[in-house]
């Protein structure tokens, strides 16, 4: 019992120090939206374009220490609750019946306010945002930082697939191909 009472108020002392990973929310469709053209992907089927837009978030995700949930209107028309999936580690929500996926965030900006970042370029997302002091970004400006990530990620595959090997022999001496091939020419000259 003598430990109990240490521990409690030693850990309450302690508690803010402790890492809160941050939890970015997604507005799906508007994100699509904004960061599509329209024109050139109205041909192109929404479910593609979807796992297209996830599978760019799975890759930031396994790059960033984070948490995303993206969140899309109703999925497959009618649905008494909301349907959740998890895909390739990115929670994707879709919204119940009557109920829109603004709705959906507008309440967990209501209950969450500890490490919450919002994407959308929905008004009243954002001034609900900035009612609850919760930090958002319009999916513009997220699409930067997602390819910015991507860069480097391209650049770290590229380095690991390079690697330096200690060449042998004399580095002025063609290789025996392409001496070979020198020689078939003086031949013919």
């Amino acid at each position: 019992r003598d430990n109990d009472t240490f521990r409690k108020p030693f850990f309450h002392f302690f508690r803010h120090l402790v890492y809160e990973m941050p939890h970015i929310i997604i507005d799906g469709y508007n994100y699509i939206h904004r960061i599509s053209s329209s024109d050139i992907h109205a041909d192109i089927n929404m479910d593609m374009l979807r796992r297209t837009f996830l599978e760019r978030f799975a890759k930031y995700k396994r790059r960033k220490d984070i948490k995303i949930t993206v969140v899309f209107d109703a999925y497959k028309g009618f649905s008494t609750g909301r349907q959740r999936e998890n895909y390739k580690g990115i929670n994707v929500v879709y919204s119940k019946e009557n109920e829109t996926a603004d709705d959906v965030m507008i309440g967990w900006i209501r209950e969450k306010k500890e490490g919450v970042i919002v994407v959308t370029s929905d008004r009243a997302i954002i001034d609900e945002a900035k009612r609850y002091n919760i930090t958002f970004v319009v999916p513009s400006q997220f699409e930067v930082m997602i390819s910015q990530v991507g860069l480097e990620i391209d650049k770290e595959e590229s380095e690991e697939g390079s690697y330096n090997v200690k060449k042998k022999g004399n580095p002025r001496k063609l290789p025996k191909r392409l001496r070979r091939v020198k020689t078939t020419l003086n031949k013919i000259r």
